[in-house]
């Protein structure tokens, strides 16, 4: 619990203090549900790096990053921990001080006398104080200090890369689920013209109720896949753009 008391109290002093200026973006999810079937159809996926470029954005790699900083932070405390051993103190003061006095010998009698005056007083001292086990540590605690560095930054590292493996999941799910629903977007299309020719031909008498039912139930099999598969796309395309910090939607 301390320690990440600790970690809380030097993330806001670090940006307090404007050493770290990291920026939270948040990103807005697009309305998949204002599209048409001729917006999947020409809708591209951003190159991969600009996925990965725009994923440094997110709370995973910016998290990581604060630690990152807040450890070389403490490094750097850690190479003036000798000036602990080290402390100066003092005072001031200023007000009026005040006097009680009296004077007597062997012709006068005793005198009292009273008096005040303005006066200024100040101290300054120091002091050292070095502890043997301290002392001899100190070289110890900064070596100790950059391995946590190189343990934050292999954590931002090891972070950042699951980040882009999940991006990569993503993307490829995406690039094929979208290139399924062209394909039954055009089943779609091709079944709906059949029951059209196919309603004509029963107006006409040339086919049996058999035979338009068959196709109806073609084209709405036909509609059902490809409202299966525009719902997994979408959910793909909004998972992307929320890990990705990406707006696939312009």
């Amino acid at each position: 619990m301390n320690h990440r008391i600790l970690i809380s109290f030097l993330t806001l002093l670090l940006l307090q203090t404007g050493a770290l200026k990291l920026i939270a973006q948040e990103i807005t999810v697009s309305d998949y549900s204002t599209l048409q079937a001729n917006d999947y159809l020409n809708l591209k996926l951003p190159p991969l790096d600009v996925l990965f470029e725009n994923a440094k954005q997110g709370p995973v790699y910016q998290l990581a990053t604060v630690k990152e900083l807040i450890e070389k932070k403490n490094l750097s405390k850690e190479k003036r921990a000798v000036w602990s051993f080290f402390s100066i103190r003092g005072s001031y003061q200023y007000g009026t001080f005040s006097y009680d006095g009296t004077y007597t010998d062997v012709v006068t009698p005793v005198v009292s006398s009273y008096s005040t005056s303005a006066q200024t007083t100040y101290t300054v001292g120091g002091a050292i104080s070095i502890p043997l086990d301290g002392l001899f540590d100190l070289g110890a605690r900064v070596r100790r200090q950059k391995l946590n560095i190189r343990t934050a930054e292999l954590e931002k590292k090891m972070k950042f890369e699951e980040v882009q493996q999940n991006i990569i999941q993503l993307y490829v799910s995406a690039n094929a689920q979208l290139n399924i629903l062209k394909l039954r977007a055009e089943a779609v299309i091709l079944s709906t013209a059949q029951y059209e020719i196919s309603e004509k031909d029963f107006a006409n008498g040339t086919i049996d109720s058999g035979v338009l039912s068959n196709d109806k139930e073609k084209q709405s099999q036909a509609i059902e896949s490809f409202e299966n598969s525009k719902a997994e796309l979408n959910k793909s395309l909004m998972t992307l753009e929320i890990i990705a910090h990406t707006r696939i939607i312009k």
